[in-house]
């Protein structure tokens, strides 16, 4: 076999090899992780919460509940309508897109997934357990 038709495959496998070591570490990330529910938060959780869903959303003031991730480890976020002087919504109603966010755990830490994108962010103060499988 010719020296260049050895190194090709040299490659190929090393490619291959790599390629299938990445995919594996993937699955195993996400097979670590539960939904999770928070017992009770404090104020700075709720805050760390907050500030996260607002990076997401460019800074945008987010308000949540205050035992959110209580009873379910999802919370849905949607915009305020515009409303007239008498605080009735604009035209009857509103289309503001709803935004699902998801608490995680893996068991060690908390995170925050961002339903739309996929993004997940790590909830430093925010003490968490694995919710219940229904």
């Amino acid at each position: 076999m010719p020296f260049f038709v050895k190194k090709r495959v040299m490659v190929a496998t090393a490619l291959f090899t790599s390629l299938a070591l990445t995919s594996g570490c993937a699955a195993t990330q996400g097979d670590d992780m539960h939904e999770a529910r928070t017992m009770s938060i404090t104020a700075s959780q709720k805050q760390a919460i907050e500030n996260t869903i607002s990076e997401w959303f460019g800074g945008v003031k987010i308000t949540v509940a205050d035992d959110v991730f209580s009873q379910s480890s999802k919370v849905t976020i949607e915009r305020k309508a515009q409303m007239d002087s008498r605080g009735l919504p604009i035209d009857g109603r509103h289309n503001n897109p709803i935004f699902s966010f998801t608490l995680l755990t893996n068991g060690k830490q908390c995170l925050l997934r961002n339903e739309q994108t996929g993004e997940l962010a790590t909830l430093d103060n925010v003490v968490c357990e694995a919710a219940p499988k229904v």
